[in-house]
């Protein structure tokens, strides 16, 4: 459960950052708007977050020995649950540019 809730909390985060980076920041939040404008790219990130984290906590997938690579000697960390956040927050990340580049680049054509 606690893999599950630092994923939601690293999606929301990702979302948050995006929303404070926006471009135009005279208009106030409107999740009307916001859900309209931005729907398709959260879809597609959660989707394929969702599945990435469905691997990531079975019992027989064991990520400890290449998050040790990452980390300074001695720290001790559970892994699934440092993925678990790092999916919500990068993994929706580099999904959305993707998407949104590639939007991008069909418009331009």
């Amino acid at each position: 459960m606690t893999a599950w809730l630092l994923f939601i909390l690293g999606t929301l985060a990702y979302f948050l950052i995006r929303y404070t980076g926006r471009a135009d920041k005279t208009k106030s939040f409107d999740i009307g708007f916001w859900l309209k404008d931005n729907w398709a790219e959260m879809a597609t990130a959660l989707v394929l977050d969702l599945a990435v984290m469905i691997i990531l906590i079975q019992n027989d997938t064991n990520i400890t020995l290449w998050l040790n690579k990452y980390l300074p000697e001695g720290v001790i960390v559970s892994s699934k649950l440092v993925i678990s956040l790092a999916c919500g927050l990068g993994l929706g990340m580099g999904i959305y540019e993707i998407f949104h580049k590639k939007v991008k680049d069909t418009i331009n054509k």
